[in-house]
């Protein structure tokens, strides 16, 4: 994670999270100038909203596809190809994506950008912020992608987050195809406006229990606060979880690090301190935000988890979280090169906390 500064004004949720609206500046690439520009990319079109993401691990039937087109509520709808695979001898989710459509639903920094989608075109590869920076693979490096037909490289072309959960790279689909994804087995859907639990018991209807359904709204939805059913972690939950969090405390801060001992990421070692304490929790700090009752710092508590936007190329992106322990500290892994510790709360670009809620 990128340094954050320390705790300023008092905080407001609104105020606090970034707008997205243009400001922030987009990602640089590694050298346009060597752009060919043969393949054609259409420009920025208008900004889609991403409520879900849908993924398969065969190939969507079109008829299929169309039926989710046509649920109440839904706006459109992108295809993707999605595989994890290995990228750099570290296994990484990728998306291969149509430049010209999927521009429109990436954030704004990225989704602007000309450059950026043509270079993907023309068979490089968009690392996540994270991905890139975290793992310090520069712009203008070549990485070895390893997938179902053999290896091929890469030019690392930008670090630009994709705005879907959990992706840590992008590429076109030709180069999907070259390195033998599935075709068409993931779908971004958007329905800007709709009640976004009525649209996943749709979208679960239509598709049915065989393919994965993740919530990629990045705000609050309304009337239902959370996405979690049971009640609140119990306090002897919660004490077991900090306790195992407390003994990780040095441990090196390692990029989709989930390893005690060895090296952590900020949502690895959230993950794996509720492990200990008997209760499973996603994997991805965007979807560990859906784990529990959104609440302000004002109301937090100790065991609760807090979440900050911070990723400068998806301003509305749920990007770091850590462990609240009462008394204005809190238990994290926050970057490469540093270690799991105890910091002061940071509000500034603060998302919220949630508390975790368990089965009854």
């Amino acid at each position: 994670m990128a340094d954050r500064p320390p705790v300023t004004a008092p905080f407001s949720p609104r105020a606090a999270t970034p707008s997205g609206s243009g400001t922030y500046p987009s990602p640089p690439v590694a050298d346009a100038d060597r752009l060919e520009r043969t393949i054609r990319v259409a420009p920025f079109d208008e900004p889609r909203s991403r409520e879900y993401f849908a993924v398969s691990a065969v190939s969507l039937d079109r008829e299929l596809i169309d039926k989710v087109r046509e649920i109440d509520g839904v706006r459109s709808v992108e295809v993707v190809d999605a595989a994890r695979i290995k990228v750099d001898g570290v296994t990484m989710s990728v998306l291969g994506v149509n430049p010209s459509t999927f521009r429109n639903y990436a954030p704004l920094p990225s989704a602007k950008s000309d450059e950026i989608w043509q270079g993907i075109a023309e068979g490089r590869i968009a690392l996540s912020n994270d991905a890139g920076t975290q793992r310090d693979l520069k712009l203008g490096s070549t990485v070895a992608m390893a997938g179902a037909q053999g290896t091929v490289d890469k030019e690392v072309w930008t670090h630009a987050t994709s705005g879907v959960a959990g992706i840590d790279a992008l590429i076109s689909r030709a180069s999907a195809a070259e390195l033998g994804f599935p075709r068409g087995n993931g779908l971004i859907v958007s329905a800007p406006g709709a009640d976004l639990w009525q649209l996943r018991e749709d979208l679960r209807k239509v598709l049915g229990p065989d393919i994965s359904l993740q919530v990629l709204a990045e705000e609050d939805p309304g009337p239902r606060r959370y996405d979690a059913e049971g009640v609140p972690a119990s306090e002897e939950v919660i004490e077991r979880m900090i306790a195992a969090a407390e003994s990780q405390l040095g441990v090196p801060y390692v990029w989709g690090g989930t390893t005690p001992g060895k090296g952590f990421d900020c949502s690895g070692l959230v993950q794996w301190a509720f492990r200990q304490a008997g209760v499973e929790i996603p994997r991805v700090t965007h979807d560990q935000w859906w784990t529990g009752e959104h609440l302000d710092y004002s109301e937090a508590r100790r065991g609760d988890l807090l979440f900050w936007r911070t990723d400068p190329t998806a301003p509305d992106y749920i990007s770091h979280v850590a462990i609240y322990l009462g008394n204005g500290k809190m238990l994290e892994a926050p970057r490469t090169g540093d270690v799991v510790k105890i910091t002061d709360v940071r509000l500034d670009k603060m998302a919220g906390v949630v508390r975790v809620h368990v089965a009854e």
